[in-house]
């Protein structure tokens, strides 16, 4: 235990704590910061609103019977917008006294004086009954169409939206939370990705560079150092995934989306899925997939580490594994890997390899350096 808490330090000292810090103080500005100080953004606020609204009246699906309820309140709604519009003298010109008129007006072809007129309602005025229309008309549409087929890429999809059609999971709640949660955790992945390749990287390489590996392997125990070295990158790893997700989810949480935890997946609209998941178990799948990709590639920065011999070309022979799952993987493995747009074997199989791999790739090294010849 005491070699492997010292190579642990080896590992985590504090330049290259310092080091993490500011890679992820910079990802977390340029491309995760948006998605928590801005959400719910624009008419966003409205589905959010709404989404809670039908979570607190409806509980975590919604039947007909209901859906005539929230038809009622838009048919209140509507009224309101009607009795806002009536006292408006440049819209009663127009001809524009009702929700109706104004919801069918050819805005194309309207004087810029009526325009403006419309654009003071949702921009300058901001009357949120409006905006809450528009978002009421789009779900009640969705909800109608629940049944609809869209098109599909092959028979296994048609086939899943059929089953969830046939047990009445629609997709007929707001998904502004679950897209939310998808762009955050998708940059949170790419943070932490970077932090693994950064804090295991040299680790060995460091040892090679200073002529120690070949002062260890002078005794059989010395020989040994290497297969510690691989359980401390390991445990470096754990350490480094489970901080900063630690961080960036109690970070998360200032966006206030637990009331939709309890949400299937396949009840957001636009979000059908080859499994069931709550939301919830959706968070925790995707915080299972970053901790595989972490290990994954921080095996592979162990077992580079043991190869290269420098820092370039350490950095070199990495950068077309990153920038391949960042351009190719995000989305199918981290993103949307359980929806049923993506080939339902994908990413079981694309994880399985990438572990198969990585551990067959350092178990022949852990062998290359326990046959190896230090004096040539």
């Amino acid at each position: 235990m005491r070699i492997l808490w010292n190579e642990l330090k080896k590992i985590l000292t504090w330049k290259m704590m310092f080091l993490l810090v500011l890679v992820n103080s910079v990802v977390f500005f340029l491309r995760i910061e948006f998605y928590i100080e801005y959400f719910p953004n624009g008419s966003g606020i409205y589905s959010y609103d709404i989404g809670v609204e039908m979570i607190d009246k409806y509980g975590t699906q919604m039947d007909d019977e209901e859906f005539l309820d929230f038809k009622e309140v838009y048919d209140l709604q509507v009224k309101e917008a009607d009795q806002y519009l009536q006292p408006l003298k440049g819209f009663v010109d127009a001809g524009i006294d009702s929700y109706e008129k104004f919801n069918t007006y050819d805005w194309g072809s309207s004087s810029e004086e009526v325009y403006q007129l419309r654009n003071n309602v949702y921009h300058e005025d901001k009357v949120d009954t409006f905006w809450e229309l528009q978002e009421r008309e789009r779900l009640i549409e969705f909800y109608e169409m629940k049944e609809v087929l869209p098109g599909f890429d092959n028979a296994k999809q048609e086939k899943r939206y059929k089953e969830l059609i046939a047990a009445e999971k629609y997709g007929v709640y707001p998904s502004v939370a679950i897209e939310n949660f998808r762009e955050f955790i998708t940059n949170v992945a790419i943070a932490i990705l970077f932090s693994v390749v950064l804090v295991i990287s040299p680790m060995i390489l460091r040892d090679r560079s200073r002529q120690l590996l070949a002062l260890q392997y002078t005794s059989k125990k010395g020989r040994n150092l290497y297969k510690t070295k691989i359980l401390a990158g390991l445990v470096a790893t754990f350490i480094v995934i489970t901080s900063l997700l630690t961080v960036y989810f109690s970070i998360y949480s200032l966006n206030k989306t637990s009331m939709y935890f309890d949400i299937g997946m396949n009840t957001f609209i636009g979000n059908e899925s080859w499994y069931d998941p709550t939301f919830y178990q959706y968070i925790w799948l995707t915080v299972a997939a970053i901790y595989v990709v972490g290990f994954v590639f921080g095996l592979l920065a162990m077992s580079f580490s043991s190869i290269v011999p420098n820092t370039m070309a350490l950095i070199g022979i990495q950068i077309p594994f990153i920038i391949g799952m960042l351009i190719f993987g995000m989305r199918p493995l981290i993103k949307y890997f359980i929806l049923i747009w993506n080939p339902q074997w994908l990413a079981p199989t694309a994880y399985n390899t990438m572990v198969v791999v990585s551990v067959l790739f350092i178990n022949y090294l852990w062998k290359r350096e326990k046959k190896r010849d230090i004096v040539s």
